[in-house]
């Protein structure tokens, strides 16, 4: 019993990832919509961007925001995008389009939406590699 516990307070203390499903598959359908409204214009349907514009998409956006937090993508989003209109989405929308781009890079649906609150996301560890 004493052992189970242990596992289980050392699961709670492990720091979340992107591999943990923290968005839901109708999250990420929102965020689809709304990518395609607020953002395609510039990273492209294909999320593949062009240009100077990043890609969100592929081994390159994952490496870039390898070893960064969830929070810090999102921050970077809520500033700065759309960048004709910078900050004119709401968090909701935010999370709604980032957890389609997570989807769009096959990191894993779960049942709990991705949440908005800045102290919550900053928790959520952007790995690239899957944990084993």
């Amino acid at each position: 019993m004493a052992i189970a516990a242990l596992g289980i307070l050392a699961w709670a203390a492990a720091e979340p990832s992107v591999w943990d499903g923290i968005y839901t598959g109708a999250q990420a359908g929102r965020g689809q919509v709304l990518y395609a409204k607020a953002c395609a214009s510039c990273h492209r349907e294909n999320l593949e961007g062009h240009g100077t514009t990043p890609s969100l998409a592929g081994e390159d956006f994952v490496e870039k925001w390898d070893g960064q937090t969830v929070g810090d993508l999102f921050e970077k989003m809520q500033a700065s995008m759309p960048a004709d209109h910078p900050g004119s989405l709401s968090r909701e929308q935010n999370a709604a389009i980032l957890a389609f781009i997570l989807r769009f890079n096959n990191f894993p649906a779960g049942q709990t939406e991705l949440r908005t609150d800045a102290d919550w996301l900053a928790r959520i560890r952007f790995t690239a590699a899957k944990p084993k």
